[in-house]
This record gives C-alpha cells, sequence and structure tokens, in this order.
C-alpha cells in the first residue's frame, strides 16, 4: 500500500468502514510514514469536529441551521443582480449553491440518522452490561484475586501479560469474569481511577472489527469512540486485542484508558 493509496482510504479508515485485510496494511504504512500519519490524523480531527458540531443538537435544529446557513449564502451569491435574466457564470454559481444546500442538508439529516444506524451491536451489548453489571449492581459471581482473574483471562484468549499491563499506570483491577456480548466471549475487568468504577472488555483479535468513527490515531491505531444512552465508550484493536472502554463518567475516561491500553498491550 503507497501514499496514495492511503490518501484514497483514509476516509473510510477514519470512520471504522475499512475492510480488514486492507485495515492492517494501512497501519502497516502508518507505521513506516510520518506524512500519511499526519494526515490521517487530521482527518480524524475534522471527522470528530464535525460529528460533534451536529450531534450536540437535536436533529431538527442541525437541518434548520444547516437550511439557513445555506439560504445566506445563496442569497449571497445572488445579491444584487437584477430582475432580468443573470449572466451565465451566475446562473451557475446559483446552480451550485443550490446543490450546496441539498448535499448539507442530506449531510445534517444523513449524520443524525447514521449515528445511531452505525453503534455496532457489539457496543450496545457493552453498554447495556456496563449498565447492570456496574450501575444496577446485580448480584453476579465475580472474580477478585489476580491469579484467578488471569487464570480465567487465558481462557478467554487474553494472556497474563496484557492484564499486567493493564494494571501498570494507575488503574485499580477490581474484579472480573468473563462475559458475552454479540455472541461472543469477552474478559470483563472492572477497574476504578479516582473512586469511579469504569469497565473494559477483552477479546483476541479475530477479524470482526466493532468499527466506528475514529476520534484520533494512537500509535497508528484508530481509537473509537461513540456513546449509548449514558454510557460513553471507547474502543481500540491492538496487534493482538480488541479493548472496548465503557464509562458513566465522561468520554475523556473512556478515551484516556483507550490511550493507555494501546501504550502498554
Amino acid at each position: 500500500m503507497n501514499c496514495g493509496d492511503i490518501v484514497r482510504l483514509a476516509p473510510l479508515y477514519v470512520t471504522g468502514e475499512l475492510e480488514a485485510e486492507l485495515s492492517a496494511e494501512f497501519d502497516a504504512h502508518l507505521k513506516t510514514c510520518a506524512a500519511c500519519m499526519g494526515e490521517v490524523e487530521r482527518q480524524a480531527r475534522l471527522d470528530a469536529r464535525l460529528r460533534e458540531m451536529i450531534l450536540t443538537q437535536d436533529l431538527q435544529t442541525n437541518v434548520a441551521e444547516a437550511d439557513r446557513r445555506v439560504r445566506e449564502l445563496m442569497l449571497a451569491q445572488v445579491d444584487g443582480l437584477p430582475t432580468a435574466k443573470p449572466p451565465r457564470p451566475l446562473r451557475r454559481a446559483a446552480r451550485v449553491a443550490a446543490g450546496l444546500a441539498g448535499a448539507l442538508l442530506l449531510l445534517a439529516l444523513g449524520y443524525g440518522l447514521l449515528h445511531v444506524a452505525r453503534v455496532a451491536p457489539v457496543y450496545r451489548a457493552a453498554a447495556r452490561d456496563h449498565q447492570i453489571e456496574i450501575i444496577e449492581q446485580l448480584p453476579r459471581q465475580w472474580l477478585s484475586d489476580p491469579q484467578e482473574i488471569a487464570s480465567v483471562a487465558q481462557r478467554g484468549g487474553v494472556s497474563r501479560a496484557a492484564i499486567s499491563a493493564l494494571t501498570s499506570g494507575g488503574y485499580r483491577l477490581l474484579r472480573g469474569k468473563l462475559c458475552f456480548l454479540d455472541r461472543r466471549i469477552f474478559l470483563h475487568l472492572v477497574f476504578s481511577s479516582g473512586g469511579r468504577e469504569f469497565s473494559v472488555y477483552l477479546r483476541q483479535r479475530d477479524g470482526a472489527s466493532p468499527g466506528g468513527a475514529a476520534r484520533e490515531i494512537v500509535n497508528g491505531k484508530p481509537l473509537c469512540a461513540t456513546e449509548v444512552d449514558q454510557e460513553h465508550l471507547a474502543s481500540i484493536e491492538t496487534d493482538r486485542l480488541l479493548v472496548l472502554v465503557v464509562s458513566d463518567e465522561s468520554s475523556d475516561a473512556a478515551l484516556n484508558f483507550g490511550r493507555f491500553a494501546s501504550a502498554v498491550l
């Protein structure tokens, strides 16, 4: 994969829609090309800003705002023109503005609707599991001994070294167990930081990436984030593991652990 391929495929990579095989080649190129890494990071930041700008308001407000801005643009294009048939270049400008109006309205509507559709089932399952296990604290059988947790982790395809690495950055491991998310087995670990508990779900990479829009690129990997109900989720795939983080505190809390996991795993 060359730099031209990176530029062409970057939008799909940033939104988590690139096929697993191409994504692996993409990752390999980013590790050796600082210029492409910078370009992908720029696109990830722009995508994150656009999503935040649109999703911070309700859908009707977004469409209305897009409509207002486009109408202002159209008026600016034809301001001062006589009522007679305008010159050909200005007629083209008006047509371009009208086309832009439709595009922006579709963008506002599409982001509002597709955000819901793009949330992968595994994200929804993780958010629900966190709600039941951590927020509602329904009675479940947990393991609290680190050695027992490490033993169970190995049965789920997660190495002891990975567990040790995740407890090396000031995060306190409280308990763990195996669970099912979207018909797959994950290791569910509960950590605390500053007294707040959050969930970390680990699974050996199997080519079934959850996808999602990248918030940034960390160590050549997209760090993705989304929200489900009141839960803030982040995900990152290392060379061997899929890491899902669920926090009811803030999106920054989930993203910070994702960055940490990418650095130590």
